[in-house]
């Protein structure tokens, strides 16, 4: 099919730029940051899920209260609930981590589902926010945080290539396809981590 006029090439979509469905939440190092709230580590689940429920909508599957070891991995305390959302792109973690009821302890960012449908994670460095997810280049990160936030190692052992960040938050954690700048971010996280 043609085109009357010039044809352009559509613009490569940034990594760094906030999904449709998400842009007033963002993912930090202390939590889940939406526009009506900073849901924070440790906030418990009926809390938490209800502001989940107004900025993100339904979960694409909640799990129900489980045992912790799970597909998840090893995760802390005896119990986990875990709700995804794009289709597994975005997975929150609740736990009886901080007492005996679940508490929200973790967010992880993948390479999975419909990463479009869910936040990007967001980083305050000097006041300057800074927005980033799957498919961001190790590049953009240097970029964007600065070489005195960012740690960028080649892993070793089971750990492959990662990134850790400090911000002003709590941090989060990432890994990465390789350490090089046109590398890519394939999985980010803050929380309480769970082994594997």
């Amino acid at each position: 099919m043609s085109t009357p006029g010039p044809v352009t090439a559509a613009p490569t979509p940034s990594p760094t730029t906030a999904p449709t469905a998400a842009k007033t939440v963002r993912l930090t190092g202390n939590g889940i940051d939406t526009s009506a709230q900073l849901v924070g580590f440790g906030t418990p689940y009926t809390s938490a899920r209800a502001v989940f429920d107004s900025a993100l909508g339904l979960p694409t599957k909640d799990t129900g209260e489980g045992d912790s070891f799970s597909d998840y991995g090893t995760c802390p305390g005896d119990k986990l609930r875990a709700l995804e959302y794009g289709d597994g792109a975005l997975v929150l973690l609740f736990g009886d981590v901080d007492g005996p009821g679940l508490t929200f302890y973790q967010w992880t960012l993948q390479e999975q589902g419909t990463v479009t449908d869910v936040p990007t994670a967001s980083a305050l460095i000097g006041g300057t926010t800074y927005d980033f997810g799957i498919g961001t280049t190790v590049a953009q990160l240097r970029e964007g945080v600065g070489e005195k936030a960012l740690e960028v190692s080649a892993g070793d052992g089971p750990v492959g290539p990662n990134f850790s960040l400090a911000d002003q938050s709590s941090g989060m954690f990432g890994q990465l396809t390789g350490t090089s700048p046109s590398d890519t971010a394939i999985l980010l996280q803050a929380g309480e981590a769970c082994g594997e």
